[in-house]
């Protein structure tokens, strides 16, 4: 019963935790502050050079002048913090998927996998792509 009581409490702690991350990352992308939105991306991709600031920025920039504002209308969370020893990657992580509505107030899905490493939580997109089909 305890041990269930600490895993609930837990949960809600690491889903307030990773919920705050989401929207400060979202206030960052609207204020077009692509180094603090760099910083959020999982340090693994980061640290081996997967992802470069300059070809970060420049994609969400491209993004942001496509979309405008990402207004975000309804976000859920579906947290995984027991990871199975198979896993490639034994890190805690959760999926998180946002409704969010563009400056033409049309709506979109974004489906995001978030990683944690050091007692913060990651987001392991690295950059996110105008739909040109859409346009």
């Amino acid at each position: 019963m305890k041990q269930t009581i600490r895993s609930r409490k837990r949960e809600a702690c690491e889903r307030e935790a990773l919920r705050k991350r989401v929207k400060y990352f979202y206030r960052r992308l609207n204020r077009s502050d692509w180094e603090d939105c760099f910083a959020l991306i999982d340090p693994q991709l980061t640290r081996t050079g997967k992802v470069k600031v300059d070809v970060y920025s420049r994609l969400m920039e491209s993004f942001k002048t496509a979309y405008g504002s990402v207004n975000p209308r309804w976000t859920r969370l579906s947290l995984h913090l027991q990871v199975a020893k198979n896993q490639r990657d034994s890190r805690p992580f959760a999926y998180v998927y946002v409704i969010w509505q563009d400056a033409a107030h049309g709506y979109h899905l974004f489906r995001e996998r978030w990683i944690k490493e050091n007692g913060q939580w990651y987001t392991r997109v690295v950059a996110l792509v105008p739909n040109r089909s859409e346009k």
